[in-house]
């Protein structure tokens, strides 16, 4: 059926088509367009890649030719690192050329987190030589970016056994450093004045900061390459700079005498219930420091207790009012300006009227008419009070200057003050009456010392000095310092009359405690109320005496110093005894040369403790220690060491035990038996009675005797001290080491 025509679609369809001769076989106009359209798109990709190329090509070009230098160091710089060698620091003397401070060579351990592997095992073994838990090091890498991070620095590691567990000790990522590290022979003796440096072996405090730049050297370097395991080796090729070592010092101090002094200071702030105390000895006629020290002390050997209070140097860095010892700027102005004569009569009055008041002032023993002489003696602070006002401000401030107080001394170690001196200008009517005897104004030990060596030198003051000359590694001189004289500060004849009073004050006044029979000692003793909480306290005190001999011909002055004692607080009671033992000590023992040495040596006075005892020393804890370092240790104090063994192998031997405690004082030349360990030994049968006794010891200490006796062990407790040990039998037998920190 055929279906009707829409006419809407009539309407609406295409016009029909008719084609023409001239319109067959023609390509539509829409066809050509497209064609034309794609054309383009392909040139213009074909123009991308062009340029891509080039600029690919032209790229290549600037990093192969242009920067190739450039992008090869950066390469380099992933497979090849520039390590620092570190200089070997110079060594500290003494006078007689006795190693004090040397350096050894230590391992130290880095690690890179990324590469570490095998990360307990490491651990564990680094742990069983420093005695360290093992979770201590997982947390220095945890949460750590960075590619280096230092597990331990300088390890002590005194055995064979020690160091090979470190040597064996390989992993990928694994950096071992070896590296400088100072070490003081005498342990704590002089330590306040050597200082000691820090991780990176600079000079942090003392001698070993104020010349740092003499002991250190100059460092070297040298280039290492990473190999396809992570392990660094050295460049064949590649430039390497040696480093150069530091210059070494020899002092001025004699560690006989540091030695003495030490003894002597440690024993006086005991007994004395003292806070602290402070001693110094020193040549007058140089300036040379012969010794000087400050009790309580450190060890720099072993930092871990090392606090501020501790590492100063309280001689020249503490300021106290010197009370009478300042007398002799008082006198000597007196004498030197012709207002008094040593004969002449004093009266001490109560009250001192001054240009604007009254002052009064008392003595606990009132002298009553005396001589000056006498006055000095007994050490009148009325007389020198009212003596002091016949002294004009600006005379009186000229001479404590020329003494040295309120300036520097200008010793050769950091940290020196100044301490404290009113200028005319700020005097009141107190001031001179006070500062005649030693009040409102401070003071160092060392300002102090010095002052008494300008007298004891015949009026002429020298710079004090620790420095004697810098030498090479050959022992060769490079720099030596020679004695510098600073001022003439009074006349020759002043400082003889001084001189002849002071001795009086030793053999009749108030220094008879510093005496020493037959000897003639010029001194003086001093004491004085400190401050506290604003006003000058009724318990609170400082003692002190100063002294110098052979009073004809001084070779020493000693300054001794306590602060705040409880049994006695007069320097007549605390200070002067040390004085006195020191000095004989110095005497006896031939250090000082004097007239009349030989009566001081057999005097029978009951001041003098030990008259014909030689130096004490502190026997040192050698267990664990390797033979040749046990050695060393005891040979530089004066102490000699035998085997319980006969003819052991002493190169490779541990020490075992030792007949002798550790801090025991004996004389020098002591000999002490040693019981010995060959690294390899292993006992035939372990028990709680043949296993070494490491109470007391340091962990690593401890770890190294056991290991080398073939014993497993075990550390409980975090700290560097065993102080018990248990030893447990089984199939293998094990020691408990129970650590509490120092």
């Amino acid at each position: 059926m055929i279906q009707p025509i829409d006419p809407e679609y009539m309407r609406n369809a295409p016009p029909e088509q008719t084609f023409t001769d001239a319109t067959v076989g023609q390509v539509p106009e829409r066809d050509d367009r497209t064609t034309r359209r794609m054309n383009a798109k392909v040139k213009l990709i074909f123009l991308v890649f062009l340029l891509a190329f080039v600029l690919v090509l032209a790229k290549l070009f600037m990093i192969q030719v242009i920067r190739s230098d450039y992008y090869q160091d950066i390469a380099r710089r992933q497979y090849e690192s520039k390590i620092e060698l570190a200089a070997e620091r110079g060594k500290v003397y003494d006078r007689k050329r006795r190693l004090i401070a040397t350096t050894v060579e230590k391992t130290s351990l880095a690690v890179d987190p990324k590469m570490l592997d095998d990360t307990i095992r490491v651990f564990r073994a680094i742990s069983a030589v420093t005695g360290k838990p093992v979770e201590s090091y997982f947390a220095k890498i945890r949460n750590t970016s960075s590619r280096f991070v230092w597990l331990e620095r300088a390890i002590d590691s005194p055995s064979s056994v020690m160091n090979a567990t470190l040597d064996t000790l390989e992993a990928s990522g694994l950096i071992k450093v070896r590296e400088p590290r100072r070490s003081f022979a005498y342990g704590s003796l002089a330590a306040q004045i050597l200082g000691f440096t820090n991780s990176d072996s600079q000079g942090a405090s003392g001698l070993e900061l104020g010349w740092d730049s003499v002991l250190a050297g100059k460092n070297g370097y040298m280039f290492l390459q990473r190999d396809g395991r992570g392990k660094k080796r050295p460049v064949p090729d590649a430039p390497m700079l040696a480093p150069q070592s530091g210059y070494s010092l020899v002092l001025t101090l004699d560690m006989d005498m540091q030695t003495i002094v030490e003894n002597e200071l440690k024993q006086g702030v005991e007994s004395a219930e003292a806070v602290s105390g402070s001693v110094i000895a020193l040549n007058p006629a140089t300036g040379e420091i012969l010794a000087m020290a400050s009790y309580p002390t450190f060890n720099p050997n072993n930092l871990l207790s090392a606090t501020p209070e501790l590492t100063r140097n309280a001689c020249f860095t503490d300021t106290y009012e010197p009370g009478s010892t300042f007398k002799l700027v008082t006198a000597a102005a007196l004498l030197e300006e012709g207002k008094i004569t040593p004969n002449e009569t004093v009266t001490g009055a109560e009250t001192i009227t001054g240009r604007d008041g009254v002052v009064v002032v008392r003595d606990e023993h009132p002298v009553g008419t005396v001589t000056f002489a006498r006055a000095l003696e007994k050490s009148s602070n009325v007389v020198f009070a009212t003596l002091a006002q016949r002294i004009p401000n600006p005379k009186f401030y000229k001479y404590t200057r020329d003494f040295g107080f309120g300036i520097f001394t200008g010793i050769d170690v950091p940290g020196e003050v100044r301490g404290t001196v009113k200028k005319p200008h700020e005097f009141d009517y107190t001031t001179k009456i006070y500062m005649a005897h030693g009040y409102e104004l401070s003071s160092t030990v060392l300002q102090l010392a010095n002052a008494y060596a300008t007298i004891a030198n015949g009026g002429v003051m020298m710079k004090p000095f620790l420095v004697q000359r810098i030498i090479n590694a050959q022992g060769e001189d490079v720099q030596i310092f020679e004695p510098q004289r600073v001022r003439r500060v009074v006349s020759e004849a002043t400082a003889k009359t001084l001189t002849e009073l002071l001795c009086g004050v030793v053999e009749r006044g108030t220094g008879m405690s510093g005496r020493i029979p037959g000897l003639a000692i010029a001194g003086k003793t001093g004491t004085s109320q400190q401050i506290t909480e604003g006003k000058y306290s009724k318990r609170d005190y400082n003692g002190s005496f100063v002294g110098y001999f052979p009073a004809n011909k001084p070779e020493v002055v000693i300054v001794v110093r306590m602060d705040k004692p409880r049994k006695g607080y007069y320097g007549a009671d605390v200070a002067a005894p040390i004085f006195q033992r020191i000095a004989q000590k110095f005497v006896s023992s031939g250090l000082v040369s004097v007239n009349g040495a030989d009566m001081v040596a057999n005097s029978g006075d009951t001041a003098t403790n030990h008259p014909t005892e030689t130096n004490l020393v502190e026997v040192p804890d050698l267990r664990g220690l390797m033979w040749a370092d046990a050695l060393d240790i005891a040979q530089n104090l004066g102490l000699k060491l035998k085997p319980l063994s006969p003819n052991p192998k002493t190169g490779s031997i541990i020490i075992s035990s030792q007949r002798i405690k550790a801090g025991t004082e004996v004389k020098s030349g002591t000999e002490i038996l040693v019981g010995t360990l060959q690294p390899d030994f292993v006992a035939e049968k372990i028990t709680a009675s043949t296993i070494p006794d490491v109470r007391g010891m340091s962990v690593r200490r401890a770890l190294t005797l056991l290991h080398a006796a073939g014993i497993k062990t075990k550390v409980v407790g975090q700290g560097g001290v065993v102080v018990r040990q248990e030893f447990r039998n089984g199939k293998e037998p094990l020691c408990i080491l129970d650590c509490v920190r120092e």
